[in-house]
């Protein structure tokens, strides 16, 4: 009974340490996915901003816009090489674990083949003469003597296949380590390969300061064209304003529109963008003027995207009005029960009032300032007269 005891005393440890070992591997493989993942998400933003920033550098004027998506540019390229090194910390942590493991496992099999040397050596001579016979004889009772006799053959397969398993698991390590120095060297390379991107990219943030300085330089002008920009934003919402409030007195909400207004409100986080490529160059709310003294409100978001691209509606709806302001281009305005969403800036729009559209369906297309080549949508969304700020409504 000791030596069964002391045999299973043995499998146990070592299903534990091996156990422990894949474990630790696999959960900090997790970790290196995760932060994978990471890096690759910001590698596509990258990619995106960049397509962008090349459609802006095709006219020579600087413009906010072009500003706010080479500052997105900058701070991209340095998250994603912080996940890289994140990623190879992870790896460096990962091989350590992995060799410490190898090293538990070796010391482990050294002294289990020390066991196992003396547990044969004793089978050995029970099993080359006639002590087999009396060590079964020997036994108290019938049922201790079948038990002797089940040992004798279990031991020496059981040492074995221990033995063989222990070895297979370390195998298995050393090839892990192996792979986890090759993924290594890989990453350090690609750090290399950012680092000189990184390089590149202070220059590019150098040329941002001078153009920023150029805008500066033509305040007066900015200043004029913003105050514009302003005064035909307040038309636009005061046509909006008038339009709820003559719905509203109209007709009460019917219990369609309730249901409509409960599924849009369900659907805040994900909702389509309301272009195929786009990003946020200017944000929901009061904030300051990168390069005049005073501080400037959206009443939506503006999204910055390449020519050519198509707003689509974010949510079924029926399209309440067309919009057309002298000074400005069309905007659309949808009703999604007592939610509304406003669609500005387009050109060639394909939708006329009181006509249903559904998710995704094409609007218009979006226009470009063929002065400073900049092609920007403005999204705005309001539950009756509050306006909401967009960017939380649409999926990530």
């Amino acid at each position: 009974m000791a030596i069964k005891c002391f045999f299973t005393r043995v499998f146990l440890c070592t299903v534990l340490i091996v156990s422990g070992a894949i474990g630790t591997v696999y959960a900090q493989n997790k970790n290196i996915d995760k932060i994978r993942a990471e890096a690759e998400k910001t590698k596509k933003e990258i990619a995106a901003t960049n397509r962008l920033i090349q459609e802006a550098e095709k006219t020579k004027k600087i413009t906010v816009e072009r500003l706010s998506l080479l500052n997105q540019q900058i701070n991209l390229r340095e998250s994603y090489l912080l996940t890289i090194t994140r990623e190879i910390t992870e790896i460096e942590k990962n091989i350590t674990v992995s060799k410490a493991l190898v090293r538990s496992l070796e010391s482990q099999l050294e002294q289990l083949q020390k066991e196992y040397s003396l547990i044969l050596f004793t089978l050995y001579k029970v099993h080359n003469s006639y002590d087999q016979l009396i060590f079964v004889l020997s036994a108290d009772n019938f049922n201790q003597a079948y038990n002797r006799i089940q040992y004798l053959h279990f031991y020496s397969n059981y040492m074995i296949e221990r033995s063989e398993e222990i070895t297979l698991y370390q195998d298995s390590i050393k090839n892990h380590i192996k792979t986890q120095q090759n993924l290594l060297s890989q990453k350090k390379n690609l750090l290399g390969t950012e680092q000189k991107q990184k390089q590149r990219l202070s220059q590019d943030k150098s040329k941002e300061s001078q153009a920023l300085q150029q805008l500066q330089s033509r305040q007066q002008e900015l200043k004029k064209q913003l105050q514009q920009k302003q005064l035909l934003a307040k038309k636009l919402d005061k046509e909006i304003e008038e339009l709820i409030k003559e719905a509203a007195r109209a007709a009460k909400a019917t219990p369609q529109d309730n249901i409509i207004s409960k599924n849009f409100a369900e659907n805040k986080g994900n909702l389509p963008w309301p272009s195929a490529n786009g990003r946020i160059t200017q944000k929901f709310g009061t904030y300051k003027h990168p390069t005049l003294p005073i501080e400037v409100e959206c009443n939506g978001i503006d999204i910055s995207t390449t020519k050519g691209t198509k707003a689509r509606a974010i949510f079924d709806g029926t399209v309440s009005k067309i919009v057309v302001i002298p000074g400005r281009n069309t905007a659309v305005l949808i009703k999604h029960g007592q939610y509304y969403t406003v669609y500005d800036n387009l050109i060639n729009v394909r939708v006329k009032a009181g006509q249903k559209v559904s998710a995704k369906q094409e609007l218009g297309t979006i226009y470009t300032d063929p002065e400073t080549g900049v092609t920007v949508l403005q999204l705005q969304i309001w539950n009756q007269l509050q306006k909401l700020n967009p960017e939380p409504w649409l999926s990530k």
